[in-house]
């Protein structure tokens, strides 16, 4: 074979181990939850459930779930519809009407909402960059939406990206849709997708310098 096949050979199976396998991504450590209402909260016929700021945060693995009566702080909390699950670079967060008023029931205080926030949030060889969501029934999967006031919620940046690492969703800004079923069966679903950009670990870097040198010299040596 030859000398200016092998290297082109060379050069590219050093490109491809460079890229390696496409695998799906998903978060590379624990994810910190935390439910934070400053005003406290509120039960279906407006009385005080708890007059002081509720402040409560756990940690859960990059697959994991909350869910009522799990025996978590959190999941203590949660009405029978809620719910939260990590699945690769999505959070899944369910939240029902607590309310008479048609929302959560959570209460902000002093200019603060409502929320939950999703702390630590990384994906390994990657950076996260923006996020989009969809509120439609089935975590994007029906087409029925569960929150009523969606343009104002939205305009009001319900869900946002804080930082590289934290996405807040802001529990007092959710009015709930009517089902017609009675409130205790109103519910709205968010599926918040992560968006994210690759960042080359230093080895891998290095195989895909190594290989486009190689493919280069491929080049010239067929030239020759």
């Amino acid at each position: 074979m030859p000398l200016f096949r092998r290297v082109r050979r060379l050069a590219l199976l050093l490109t491809l181990s460079s890229l390696g396998w496409a695998q799906a991504a998903s978060f590379s450590g624990p994810v910190t939850v935390s439910l934070i209402a400053p005003g406290g909260a509120t039960s279906d016929g407006g009385a005080t459930l708890n007059s002081g700021p509720i402040d409560l945060v756990q940690s859960i693995g990059p697959a994991g779930s909350i869910a009522p009566g799990d025996g978590t702080d959190i999941g203590g909390y949660m009405l029978s519809l809620e719910s939260i699950t990590l699945s690769g670079t999505s959070l899944l967060v369910k939240v029902a009407e607590g309310s008479s008023d048609g929302t959560t029931g959570y209460l902000g205080a002093g200019g603060q909402h409502a929320r939950y926030v999703f702390d630590d949030l990384t994906v390994a060889g990657s950076t996260i960059t923006g996020l989009t969501f969809t509120a439609t029934d089935n975590f994007g999967a029906g087409s029925f939406v569960g929150i009523s006031n969606l343009a104002a919620f939205t305009a009001g940046n319900g869900i946002q990206l804080s930082s590289p690492h934290s996405v807040v969703l802001a529990l007092d800004q959710i009015h709930f849709a009517d089902r017609g079923q009675g409130e205790s069966n109103n519910f709205a679903t968010f599926r918040i997708d992560l968006q994210t950009a690759p960042v080359p670990e230093p080895a891998t870097a290095a195989l895909a310098i190594i290989g486009l040198v190689a493919m280069g010299m491929s080049r010239q040596l067929r030239r020759a």
